[in-house]
């Protein structure tokens, strides 16, 4: 069974902020190679034409700031409006079968959509709030928790990406597990394996690093969940056995000048290189040269970014936490260390850059798991089977337009 999908996402390819723009690309171009048709309201950005055909995929776009809005949440309240505003008319040309949300950033529009149009709405919930603040301690965190809880109960069926998200949701919101279906982020293995010649390899090491020295790398937003600051508690105790390594953080974030700040404080900032947004050219060839991929975080409802790592043979070390957790297996896959301890984690880098055999069995591991656990031909797979199943269960049931009701005739 083949069905018309209509994917709402704040942020699409070229346009990415976080991991989200990705999932969103790889998963709809998959769906289209099985036979769906996926249509996808987005943000637009400067250049980006209002339409237009991406690998298959029916990529629509929207101006966000046509309402002026005076910070974050209300900008997103304005850009809900406008989304639905443009899905609207999406829906009225073609003949949506299914509305596919991802995460809170686009919950008032695609309940709305629900409503107006009687359509299924799945959500895929990709983090909560209350997990990336540790808490809820102010009126926005409060909001933004309510709206996803919002979007939750209202959502036919919830996808998550993870055991630890599914329980994050059930407890957090008192939601059924078995309204809730988990499937994994996947990852363009074979697009992400290249091998950089001699002289290519020198020539990108040196942007990073003098060429005697071993580079830690970590990439990713600056923000506080991230745990580059327990990265950076961990660079003195690593230097004091293994001087020639350098610490290389890629990307940016309002964290950024806290970060710089304690490097200064710690006196490592001629070991430590903040490169900033790391250009697309430069992704592939930068965890080639690196070393050991480094993912810190307190809070990671999957990561994404250790799957990235392992897909371009660099040997990772991993907060034991959330997704992560499930994504390495320790001393197979990658290596596990506690959360928020700069000297477990300076423990592991020393032995994983001094241990070639560990080295060459966690990149080899690595990258079977990546075969069998997350291909996106397998999480497509896992994707259609939520959609049939709620499709199946929506046309058995009263809930619909005159026009479906006519369609569809309800079994009794």
């Amino acid at each position: 069974m083949s069905l018309n999908v209509l994917m709402l996402s704040w942020e699409f390819p070229p346009f990415k902020v976080g991991g989200l723009a990705a999932h969103v690309y790889d998963l709809s171009k998959m769906l289209v190679k099985k036979g769906f048709t996926i249509h996808v309201v987005t943000c637009s950005f400067p250049g980006a034409p209002d339409y237009e055909l991406v690998d298959g995929v029916h990529v629509h776009r929207f101006d966000a700031y046509e309402i002026p809005a005076p910070e974050f949440l209300q900008w997103d309240l304005n850009m809900n409006v406008l989304m639905e505003k443009k899905a609207i008319e999406v829906i009225k040309e073609h003949d949506i079968d299914i509305i596919h949300a991802h995460d809170w950033l686009v919950a008032s529009a695609a309940i709305g959509l629900k409503h107006l149009f009687r359509k299924p709405m799945i959500a895929t919930i990709h983090s909560l709030e209350r997990g990336r603040r540790n808490g809820l301690f102010n009126d926005g965190q409060h909001m933004i928790d309510q709206i996803e809880n919002f979007l939750i109960q209202e959502a036919w069926h919830n996808i998550v990406c993870s055991q630890y998200m599914q329980s994050l949701c059930h407890f957090s919101f008192r939601f059924p597990n078995d309204k809730m279906t988990i499937i994994p982020n996947g990852v363009r293995y074979d697009d992400f394996s290249i091998e950089l010649s001699k002289g290519e390899a020198v020539k990108h090491h040196k942007k990073y690093a003098s060429i005697e020295e071993q580079i830690v790398a970590y990439i990713g937003r600056l923000v506080p969940e991230k745990g580059v600051n327990i990265l950076l508690g961990a660079v003195k105790p690593v230097l004091e056995k293994m001087p020639n390594t350098k610490f290389v953080v890629a990307g940016e974030g309002w964290h950024r000048n806290e970060l710089q700040r304690i490097a200064k404080e710690l006196k490592i900032e001629e070991k430590v290189l903040f490169t900033g947004y790391l250009p697309e050219e430069d992704f592939l060839a930068y965890f080639n040269v690196s070393d050991i991929l480094v993912v810190p975080s307190t809070y990671e409802p999957f990561g994404i970014v250790a799957l990235e790592g392992m897909a371009t043979k660099t040997p990772i070390i991993v907060s034991d936490v959330g997704g992560l957790s499930e994504i390495v297996d320790h001393q197979w896959t990658g290596m596990k260390v506690p959360a928020d301890n700069s000297q477990a984690l300076a423990d592991s880098i020393i032995e994983l850059l001094t241990n070639e055999t560990l080295r060459i069995r966690i990149v080899s591991n690595a990258i079977d798991k990546l075969k069998h656990v997350y291909d996106w031909f397998i999480i497509a797979d896992h994707t259609i089977k939520v959609y049939q199943n709620v499709f199946d269960e929506w046309k058995d049931h009263s809930w619909k337009t005159k026009e479906d009701l006519v369609k569809y005739k309800v079994k009794k």
